[in-house]
């Protein structure tokens, strides 16, 4: 294999280092030592790479190589554990049949699970069989402890189309406080915010909003959706779409 030239950042394993080698002389390629500091990541991120593809080549289909997967992995671990002792922390072996929490509900009704997850990046398209970026702001909103909406402009179709969930979990619980709490930061940018839809906003128990004024020289244009969760399990929206109706219908977003 010869590389190109160019820029690489990459950690060497040793058929990298062989490539290298035969591509290019000591003096025509730059190497930079591991830090202790970038250590965990940068080995972790190789770790994980090489399992991944470990873990696809094993023999079997279906529950069959489920299991070889599980098995590979807390052998693992276990040789970690019995190499490490104490130090090994709070690593620990995976259950048997493995399993992935989605919810704790025990006070609360049990919550629609995003279709997308919540551990991994999503690329929202509005394409044909890609989730609805609305259906999936909705379950965001159902089952979250404090949500920051941030936003160029703010129409009242797209109010309209998240205000039963907006109501329903900014509610006043026993406590006399709304369950979820809600922020707002939009703009007058453009002209194209609609005052009935901060109304709307405005009589949601516990809900804060605030506006920018100075269109001309801020010219605020992003849009974000912050989901934060005491579970530590958040989730951030970002791209193109603002709190309208069309935008909540055909506008991209990445998670």
């Amino acid at each position: 294999m010869t590389l190109p030239d160019g820029l690489y950042d990459q950690l060497l394993i040793d058929a990298l280092r062989d490539a290298v080698t035969r591509t290019a002389d000591e003096h025509a390629h730059s190497l930079k030592p591991l830090t202790a500091e970038d250590a965990p990541e940068r080995l972790a991120d190789a770790l994980a790479a090489q399992l991944s593809r470990i873990l696809d080549d094993l023999h079997g289909d279906g529950a069959e190589k489920l299991r070889e997967q599980l098995d590979l992995v807390n052998f693992l671990l276990v040789s970690l554990k019995q190499r490490l002792g104490k130090r090994a922390g709070d690593a620990e072996t995976l259950s048997a049949p493995p399993q992935i929490l989605q919810s704790i509900h025990q006070q609360s009704p049990k919550p629609a699970i995003p279709e997308t997850g919540l551990a991994f990046p999503w690329l929202f398209t509005a394409g044909k069989g890609s989730p609805s970026l609305l259906t999936e702001l909705r379950r965001e909103l159902a089952a979250c402890d404090q949500v920051d909406i941030l936003v160029s402009f703010i129409t009242h179709s797209g109010v309209r189309k998240l205000l039963d969930i907006l109501q329903s979990i900014t509610a006043v619980g026993p406590d006399g406080r709304p369950r979820t709490r809600l922020r707002v930061l939009t703009t007058t940018y453009t002209g194209a915010t609609e005052i009935r839809a901060l109304d709307e906003l405005a009589r949601l128990p516990g809900c804060e909003i605030r506006v920018s004024l100075d269109g001309r020289r801020t010219r605020l244009h992003a849009k974000a959706w912050l989901f934060r969760r005491r579970t530590g399990f958040g989730s951030a929206y970002v791209g193109s779409a603002n709190l309208s109706g069309a935008a909540l219908m055909g506008g991209w977003s990445g998670r």
